[in-house]
């Protein structure tokens, strides 16, 4: 799974399904095995997060002794010592920010319509969308020219078709304009994957502190908490799948000095003043990388931003607390999302291989071991793989022969094969190859020759 390794998902499910009871079981299994990344990610953040308040202690999952119809998605009295907390959980992307939608409306009938005309040649198209930007009444508006609905007319079909049969399509973009629509499409070799044959210069931004989906989010997971008692700590919990707001957070850059584009951070900070009577605080988990030298980046960890009116006692170590319990995220929210939509995480495609660990002399008894991917060796062996492609991910380059090649040309074969231990973190393991001098593999020599 794209946040999660699948063997850590499937243990936090065994683990949880008796205390959340066989219907929400059967919702996070139906939302994570969907094939709508906006169903899969936030089932994902969800059930870490709901499994990381089991680890902690006494959790309760949609309590069905609250009050009204609108339930708290958890309700613990772990997270915070000697105080209950009522938990709303969400998930945001970058959606409902962007033109994402629109512009795959656009590059879907489009793509249709140009496989009437020579079939194949709508799955090969890139679509650049051109925006505008300026002041309407005093407020900064910068958009993507794009319409909210798109039908192909008569005049685009003209366009299209015309572009196709000259053959010019192989050679030059066509370029579609109107009050609404600024578009490029161009031709390109090989198979698009949808969703990223889509481009525009525009990044997902908002312009206003309170007119954008993030604050009206957090007003409706608010209204499930409204029925809180008086002196439970009301939470809202927002985990990044995907959303630019909580992916900047914290970040050089963050707060646009001109005013034009409103940060996560203030649009969260106003949610929080403007509500006073309906929440305590909102928390972001966010899927990060620490920039290292060199270029590097460290393994993602969880960042984690606090929003409160007041400082509350224990909050802050409450919070560490889950954060730590919570597993291991593999990607950035905005990562896991593209590698979903490219469906790397089918289980029909090839596996996530761990990397190849070398140790041992190289001399004619010297032993030596090697670590390679099970998953590896193992599509190799069911087909799924070639040689070619085996050889690649073990960094054999094309023109040399194998490492496998070059220590049996040296006498030396298998000796022994261990298998090292499983985690639930990765969906791989490694398989120890050791080898050694062997007499079956080399001339005989002399005991004076060894």
């Amino acid at each position: 799974m794209p946040i999660f390794a699948r063997r850590r998902i499937q243990s936090m499910i065994d683990e949880l399904s008796v205390r959340i009871g066989a219907e929400k079981t059967r919702d996070l299994l139906s939302r994570l095995q969907s094939k709508e990344v906006t169903q899969v990610l936030p089932a994902e953040m969800e059930l870490g997060i709901l499994w990381g308040l089991h680890r902690l202690g006494e959790v309760e999952v949609e309590p069905n002794w609250w009050e009204g119809t609108s339930r708290p998605d958890a309700y613990s009295s772990a997270l915070l010592a000697g105080r209950n907390v009522a938990i709303e959980i969400a998930a945001p992307n970058d959606n409902s920010i962007s033109a994402e939608g629109p512009m795959d409306r656009v590059a879907q009938a489009i793509s249709a319509c140009a496989d009437r005309v020579l079939k194949g040649v709508g799955e090969r198209l890139y679509f650049k969308f051109g925006e505008t930007s300026g002041y309407q009444s005093g407020v900064y508006r910068r958009k993507v020219l794009v319409p909210k609905k798109f039908a192909v007319c008569a005049a685009h079909e003209a366009l299209i078709r015309n572009w196709i049969k000259s053959g010019r399509y192989t050679k030059a973009d066509l370029a579609i304009r109107t009050p609404e629509l600024h578009l490029d499409i161009e031709f390109r070799k090989h198979r698009q994957i949808r969703f990223h044959n889509i481009w525009t210069s525009m990044p997902p931004e908002t312009h206003s502190a309170t007119d954008n989906p993030l604050y009206q989010l957090l007003r409706r997971k608010a209204s499930q908490l409204k029925r809180t008692k008086a002196g439970v700590l009301r939470v809202i919990l927002l985990a990044d799948a995907g959303s630019t707001l909580l992916n900047r957070l914290g970040s050089v850059g963050e707060v646009d000095p001109t005013r034009r584009r409103v940060s996560g951070r203030e649009i969260i900070s106003k949610f929080v003043e403007d509500n006073p009577n309906k929440v305590d605080a909102v928390v972001v988990f966010s899927p990060r990388r620490e920039q290292l030298s060199m270029g590097l980046r460290a393994n993602p960890r969880w960042a984690v931003f606090v929003f409160v009116r007041e400082e509350i006692d224990g909050f802050l170590s409450g919070l560490d607390k889950l954060a730590k319990q919570l597993p291991l995220p593999r990607f950035e929210g905005y990562q896991a999302r593209s590698l979903f939509r490219q469906g790397a995480y089918d289980t029909s495609a090839n596996g996530w291989y761990l990397g190849l660990h070398y140790k041992g002399g190289i001399g004619m008894n010297g032993k030596s071991e090697v670590s390679i991917s099970a998953r590896l060796l193992l599509d190799l062996l069911a087909g799924r793989i070639s040689e070619q492609q085996f050889r690649y991910y073990l960094g054999d380059k094309p023109d040399k022969p194998s490492m496998f090649k070059n220590w049996l040309d040296r006498g030396k074969t298998i000796s022994d094969v261990t298998m090292k231990p499983r985690s639930l973190d990765e969906d791989d393991d490694h398989i120890g190859l050791h080898f050694s001098d062997d007499a079956a593999a080399r001339a005989l020599r002399s005991p004076e020759q060894s």
